[in-house]
């Protein structure tokens, strides 16, 4: 009923009213007009009467005051928006016509754009596009052009820098070369080698310049040489020659340039040889009267043959292991008849180019030398320059003796004498080394072994045996002699003249206790040989033993029962001479000791006086290891002697033929081997034992002698 109602006031209201029937018959106000005819159905005539018009008021008021806030708020939108709708209303004709004037020149646009593409085409060939196309490629390489640019920048630098890094200069070098190699044609590739080429032209400068420095040693010359091997194939007047040629040429660079070494300090002395050359004239003028001797030129001599020991001797043996081999000499055969072989090698004319240096010297100064003393020390000084140089295979000690002028007054025996004291001199210095080297030799050994405690106690048992059952023997023997010699009156000393003493034992002649010690020693020393055969061989490293009884066992099988008496002839012809000669200095010492400790105002001087017993310790410890460091000394040859033939019966027959081995083969300092070790442990050991052994003594006769006191006061 609604629906019907509304088309019927709308019917009526558009044929009164000249409303748009869009506005009409719109959806949402059709809507709105059919829910508000529903609302009026629903209400009865009473409320349509009295409360619908002031609803009606009510709802007009609202919506008049939410069109008024609307405005207020929104007041200049809406300006805005009915100016711009005036500029747009303006604007259209505008747009319009440059529509039109657009549309017109869209054909002249696409004609000039079919003009440029057919120009710039990719398929054509066009300088504009590809010098664009450079700049691009510059453009994206700039940092690796940059790079390449700065080669020759960082190659003086690794060149200048301090310490020259000549090592990342040759990198960078080999770099620059193939990079050279690999873009031939590009300019800045060109320019940047052509100033690698000056910088390594001063980097072989440096290097030539850093072989004659004075102080070079051999490590610096081989990174030289080394470093000039890489740089001397890139030289343009070397890069096709053979690997030989430039060993070759390197090696005679080097000898160059220590020869302008050579020359340039022995040139320093060139006020010493101003010195030299005065005196030289004055020896030579006729009209001088006064006489130099030759002092100045002796200085510059001695000086001159120093200088030219040491730099020949470091020359030559740089240059052998620098050059060990040339090419010319290994790996190549030649034809016999080709006129054009290579020359030798440079070494072997070298030294001789040195020699007649220091020969031309010595002819023109040495004669100048007349004090004797002077010229054997000149002479002397200079074979050994010549040994140095033997060394190396440059000995030129036979060319001395050409030294000298036919007005030269020289004894012949001049150079003879001078050779003997120079093999004498060398001959000893070769005994110690040779010393030294056995030292060493037998520390290494020891280090070496498994066991290095074992190793240092080796034999220990033997000896422990031969010490303690020898040392009872020896003394108790000793003792016996003693007590038979003194009660046989015969050599022994006078009460009267008996001074202080330190021990309670016998005092005799001096001539008793050599004969004493001497017997005592020989009779424990036949004894006690076996044992010392055993240890001597045991703790040697020429046999390896494993045991004392297998030690014994070859002994017995090799030699019979004589090998367990080797070396008694020695034995005894050392160790009497060395306990008569320690008896003799121990009882000696211990009289003069006790005398320093005696009281000086003594009621008896003509008495006997006994020290305290502090006292007697110490001076026969003293008196021990002073005379056994002096008989030590005395009987080392002996015993040297007795070792070798203990320890190789087959080359040491007996004592004069191994006494005559010895000092014919190792010279007279093999009789003295292990003197000093000997001395400390001997002086130390007896006098450990003779101390000992006077104590016990002592503390016997003491308790004995009141033994037998008491025994006598209990007899009736």
């Amino acid at each position: 009923m609604a629906d019907v109602l509304l088309d019927l006031l709308d019917a009526r209201q558009s044929t009164s009213l000249d409303t748009d029937a869009n506005a009409l018959f719109n959806p949402t106000t059709r809507s709105t007009k059919l829910a508000y005819l529903s609302h009026l159905a629903d209400q009865s005539p009473e409320a349509l009467a009295s409360t619908e018009p002031q609803s009606l008021a009510q709802t007009s008021h609202s919506l008049l005051l939410s069109l008024q806030g609307v405005s207020k708020r929104s007041h200049k939108s809406i300006i805005d928006s009915a100016s711009n709708h005036t500029g747009l209303t303006r604007a259209l004709p505008t747009l319009v016509a440059d529509t039109a004037d657009l549309r017109n020149a869209i054909p002249k646009l696409e004609s000039e754009a079919l003009r440029f593409s057919t120009i710039y085409s990719k398929s054509r060939d066009n300088e504009d596009l590809a010098e664009r196309k450079r700049a691009l490629l510059l453009l994206r390489n700039v940092e690796r052009l940059v790079d390449v640019l700065e080669l020759p920048t960082l190659l003086s630098s690794a060149i200048n820098t301090v310490p020259a890094n000549y090592a990342s200069a040759l990198d960078l070098n080999a770099h620059i070369r193939r990079l050279h190699g690999l873009y031939s044609s590009s300019p800045l590739v060109d320019l940047v080698s052509q100033q690698a080429d000056e910088a390594i032209v001063k980097m072989t400068a440096d290097l030539i310049a850093a072989l004659k420095s004075p102080g070079l040693k051999l490590a610096a010359s081989l990174r030289t040489i080394s470093w000039l091997r890489r740089v001397l194939p890139d030289m343009s007047s070397m890069s096709s020659t053979s690997r030989g040629s430039q060993e070759h040429t390197l090696s005679l660079l080097f000898l160059c340039c220590r020869v302008a070494t050579l020359d340039a300090t022995l040139g320093a002395l060139q006020p010493l040889r101003e010195l030299a050359d005065d005196e030289r004239q004055r020896q030579l003028s006729a009209n001088q009267q006064s006489w130099s001797g030759g002092q100045q030129t002796e200085k510059y001599l001695k000086r001159y043959v120093e200088i030219f020991r040491e730099q020949s001797f470091s020359v030559v043996s740089m240059f052998k292991s620098i050059f060990p081999s040339t090419g010319y000499q290994t790996g190549t055969t030649y034809d016999d008849e080709d006129p054009f072989r290579p020359m030798p090698s440079t070494l072997s004319t070298f030294p001789l180019h040195l020699v007649e240096m220091l020969l031309e010297t010595l002819t023109i100064y040495l004669p100048v030398v007349k004090d004797q003393a002077a010229r054997d020390s000149i002479l002397t000084q200079v074979l050994y320059c010549s040994g140095s140089l033997g060394r190396l295979g440059g000995d030129f000690g036979m060319l001395l003796a050409t030294l000298g002028d036919e007005h030269e007054v020289t004894k012949q025996s001049e150079w003879v004498d001078i050779v003997k004291k120079h093999r004498l001199l060398s001959g000893r210095l070769e005994s110690v080394i040779g010393d030294f080297k056995a030292t060493g030799a037998k520390e290494a050994e020891v280090a070496a072994a498994p066991n290095k405690i074992q190793t240092l106690w080796r034999g220990t048992i033997p000896s422990a045996l031969r010490t303690g059952f020898g040392s009872a023997l020896y003394f108790t023997s000793l003792n016996s002699i003693r007590q038979h010699v003194a009660q046989s009156r015969l050599l022994s000393q006078a009460a009267g003249n008996r001074a202080a003493h330190s021990s309670s034992l016998p005092t005799l002649t001096p001539s008793a206790n050599l004969v004493a010690g001497a017997v005592a020693r020989t009779f424990a020393g036949f004894v006690l040989m076996p044992l010392t055969v055993i240890k001597v061989r045991y703790e040697s490293n020429l046999y390896s033993y494993k045991s004392l009884l297998g030690a014994s066992s070859d002994i017995y099988r090799t030699n019979g029962p004589r090998g367990f008496f080797a070396g008694f002839g020695a034995t005894a012809v050392r160790d009497a001479p060395y306990a008569g000669m320690y008896v003799l200095f121990y009882e000696l010492l211990k009289k003069q000791l006790s005398s320093l400790s005696t009281r000086k105002d003594s009621p008896n001087p003509n008495r006997p006086v006994a020290i305290t017993t502090s006292h007697a310790t110490l001076v026969n410890f003293s008196s021990a290891v002073m005379a056994g460091g002096a008989c030590s000394v005395i009987s080392n040859p002996f015993d040297a002697i007795k070792t070798r033939i203990q320890l190789q019966p087959a080359v040491y027959r007996n004592m004069y033929q191994a006494c005559q081995k010895m000092i014919s083969e190792e010279g007279v300092r093999s009789l003295m081997d292990g003197v000093a070790l000997r001395m400390s442990r001997k002086a130390m050991s007896s006098a450990l034992a003779w101390t000992v052994y006077e104590e016990l003594m002592r503390r016997a006769e003491r308790t004995w002698s009141s033994n037998l006191t008491t025994t006598t006061t209990a007899e009736p």
